[in-house]
């Protein structure tokens, strides 16, 4: 079949398409539906955010929520809001919609259901206001804070639309190759770290360097080649890590700093890794650094069954070893391909 067939094949087991899975897709009409016929709330313009609208979105490991985020833009300003307002009248509404009700969270308003007797997914409703409602290019605010008491309750300068098209205007000719790069590193920090706090690295850091290095690697890139690319990208990120100090034990400590870009109107200096410890981030480096030799060492394989063992071993079960009666016979006189990065 080929590596490049089985990357594919692969893909298309962990892929999750948001508009073909009916499930996500009426719960979060549903959900809308309720607050926009109610009369406790001004209107609102819907936003699909974060995978949904890039396309970048996994199916997750057994025992983890399926989730969707939703951006809701009410026509206010936030002066004339608190920033819980809204997100308390949501939960009102919505605390009897299901079973958990609906719960506050920092960025959002998390409404969970369940499928088996067990909490199978989630929409996150986030809120936003603008500086100008007569205006809508003008300055758009993110309601963030659990309750009104709370130290850290605030209006934040947010530009939602902004990232996704800054994002998605990057990979220009290879987007359906960024977006199955992507995916495949979400599932290897999906089985490599845990979900407990702020230990695994943010999905939206890792699809900011990727785009980073599509932009600056056009004419490098071969679409019919997934792990030169992976390869390449992934040497990318580690290159962003640098020497921040030296810990208790000895140990050195790195840190990955990614600044989201001023032209964004976000909140400035933001670092998307910045809740992670030097301690996360330095597990962060060694673990990518391990995935690029991993990685390395399949692409060099010439036999394709040991090649996909190898990437069952990074990506899981659902990165299958084909029987070695279905594949070609190994390459003899195997000459490894030269490194696709171009850095």
């Amino acid at each position: 079949m080929g590596l490049q067939e089985n990357f594919k094949t692969f893909h298309d087991k962990i892929k999750l398409d948001y508009d073909t899975n009916a499930e996500l897709r009426d719960k979060r009409d549903i959900l809308c539906g309720i607050l926009s016929n109610s009369d406790k709330l001004p209107g609102f313009e819907i936003l699909n955010q974060g995978s949904y609208s890039m396309h970048t979105g996994v199916v997750p490991l057994e025992g983890k929520e399926y989730d969707i985020d939703v951006g809701l833009r009410f026509n206010v300003s936030k002066n004339d809001y608190t920033p819980l307002h809204f997100k308390e009248i949501i939960q009102d509404i919505l605390k009897d919609h299901t079973e958990y009700g609906a719960e506050i969270k920092k960025p959002c308003v998390t409404v969970t259901y369940k499928k088996d007797g067990e909490a199978a997914f989630h929409v996150d409703l986030v809120t936003y206001t603008y500086e100008d409602p007569d205006d809508h290019n003008s300055q758009l605010y993110l309601a963030r804070g659990k309750n009104s008491a709370s130290e850290d309750a605030c209006w934040e300068r947010s530009d939602p639309k902004g990232l996704i098209d800054y994002i998605m205007d990057k990979p220009s000719a290879h987007k359906e190759q960024f977006r199955r790069v992507v995916r495949y590193l979400k599932r290897w920090k999906n089985l490599k770290f845990s979900s407990l706090g702020h230990a695994e690295p943010p999905s939206i850091g890792i699809t900011l360097m990727a785009a980073d290095y599509y932009y600056n690697h056009p004419y490098t890139i071969d679409e019919n080649n997934d792990i030169e690319s992976l390869i390449a990208v992934c040497e990318c990120i580690a290159k962003k890590f640098s020497f921040t100090r030296i810990g208790p034990t000895g140990k050195l400590l790195y840190r990955n700093h990614y600044d989201l870009p001023i032209t964004l109107r976000f909140e400035h200096p933001s670092d998307v890794f910045s809740k992670m410890s030097d301690v996360q981030c330095t597990d962060f480096k060694e673990k990518l650094d391990k995935l690029i030799s991993d990685l390395k060492s399949a692409r060099d394989e010439a036999d394709e069954v040991e090649q996909c063992k190898i990437l069952h071993r990074i990506f899981g079960d659902d990165f299958e070893v084909p029987d070695a009666k279905d594949v070609s016979k190994p390459q003899r006189n195997y000459i490894p391909s030269s490194s696709a990065s171009g850095v």
